[in-house]
């Protein structure tokens, strides 16, 4: 990045201005605290709009910052019928990145319950949906309410002898299911 080289390169230019400025005394004439007494009026505006120009970069590079691109929201496509838990791993070599439609990830689960993709993980707030699927009819899952079939949702990370794999996880099914599935992971670890 730029801003430290900016940050650095304008505390240099400080300090080496102030180190001129305080040196220099001229007996009987009231000292300027920015421009040496006998600055032109020329050189005061010059320097006066570089200072300004110089500010508003370095307010535009940090408002700006190091963003990535804005996280994008998934739709989640589980197979008809299908309860249990659902893991999408990333970033694995080989397998082909998440699909784009509308502006948001095609998540489609195959009937195994297990995605791996070569895209990265997605953090930050997005609304993501839920559907099942049947060949090309989906109809929506309810995740929130009554009536809830999406539960457990978190993210993860694991280390093995192929390196850190990243995955997300979540449970499909009735709350009753999620907790006797809940249960028999935990014991199983």
């Amino acid at each position: 990045m730029i801003l430290p080289f900016l940050s650095l390169a304008l505390l240099t230019a400080v300090t080496l201005y102030s180190a001129i400025v305080s040196f220099r005394q001229t007996e009987g004439i009231e000292p300027s605290w920015i421009f040496p007494i006998r600055t032109k009026r020329s050189t005061q505006i010059v320097l006066g709009i570089l200072v300004l120009a110089l500010l508003i970069a370095l307010s535009f590079i940090i408002g700006r910052g190091p963003r990535q691109e804005s996280t994008r929201s998934s739709r989640f496509l589980i197979p008809e019928g299908y309860t249990g838990w659902v893991r999408i791993e990333f970033e694995v070599q080989g397998a082909p990145p998440l699909p784009m439609e509308g502006g948001e990830y095609i998540i489609k689960i195959p009937a195994n319950g297990v995605l791996h993709t070569s895209s990265a993980e997605q953090y930050g707030w997005a609304r993501d949906r839920y559907y099942y699927y049947s060949g090309p009819s989906t109809h929506s899952l309810p995740d929130s309410g009554e009536g809830d079939l999406i539960w457990g949702k978190l993210n993860g990370e694991t280390s093995g002898t192929s390196g850190k794999q990243k995955y997300e996880e979540f449970f499909v099914g009735t709350a009753e299911q999620f907790k006797s599935q809940s249960k028999e992971k935990e014991s199983s670890h």
